[in-house]
């Protein structure tokens, strides 16, 4: 696996509150790993929050190297308590600082391991997972407008619009615990997985997403490049995050 990721500032907005992490190599006993982060707060805090985020998760990885992972279930365990620790630091932080009062981020990490993907994931970040003929979009957002519509409310087509689309209904570091959802996938079929931002999913839909994908495969970079560029086109509302990882792939550091 190898893969790529950048972060744009967007057209509208005036800092830049997402943050990414890409290793190739390994962190700690995992192989690899992917996060993208999307933070939210006050002057600044959004910024401190994402960036503390995965500063917090990568240290937890990283001083429990000597664990054991033989089973799927120890490797979900392992990113969930992650999160779970970067969730302590940054709701501490949080509580020292009142300029950082109530700041929060998504946050969605990945590892690969022998053709399968875990991902620990809280927010309305995603993770897709695609081939040549289909997108997938393996995690659920954990917004108000994701709830409306499971609960018959609004239809699918109104969730680009409506009003309330930008709030999320779970975060890591608002509150002293939070729920952490785990998920595994065979990566038989898979060509490429997408984390990203909803600075991207906002502005584009899933299937403007894999077009671009598809027509830029001789490049994962111009891939990430173009993503950001269509986003921008439309509009680029927020800021723009995107992390691609192809498989089958010279195995090298970002």
């Amino acid at each position: 696996m190898y893969a790529i990721g950048k972060v744009d500032i967007g057209k509208k907005r005036t800092r830049n509150e997402d943050s990414i992490f890409v290793s190739n190599e390994p962190i700690g006993i995992l192989p690899n790993l992917l996060i993208v982060a999307d933070g939210m707060g006050g002057h600044k805090a959004g910024g401190v929050a994402s960036e503390l985020a995965i500063t917090s998760f990568c240290d937890y990885i990283k001083s429990h190297a000597n664990i054991d992972i033989r089973t799927r279930e120890d490797v979900t365990i392992l990113l969930k308590l992650g999160i779970r620790h970067a969730n302590h630091a940054i709701f501490e932080k949080s509580k020292m600082d009142e300029a950082f009062g109530g700041m929060g981020t998504t946050l969605t990490v990945a590892t690969v391991i022998e053709d399968i993907v875990y991902l620990a994931h809280v927010g309305d970040t995603r993770l897709y997972l695609i081939n040549d003929k289909s997108i997938f979009q393996a995690t659920t957002d954990h917004s108000l407008v994701q709830e409306m519509l499971e609960q018959g409310y609004i239809e699918e087509n109104e969730i680009k619009v409506h009003p309330q689309r930008h709030i999320i209904t779970r975060a890591v570091g608002t509150y002293a615990k939070v729920k952490v959802d785990t998920l595994i996938y065979d990566l038989t079929k898979v060509k490429y997985i997408l984390l990203c931002s909803d600075g991207l999913t906002s502005m584009l839909s899933n299937e403007e997403i894999h077009s671009i994908i598809k027509t830029h495969e001789a490049s994962t970079k111009q891939m990430v490049d173009q993503l950001i560029e269509a986003a921008n086109e439309k509009g680029g509302l927020d800021n723009i995050a995107v992390v691609i990882a192809k498989k089958q792939e010279v195995n090298q550091a970002c």
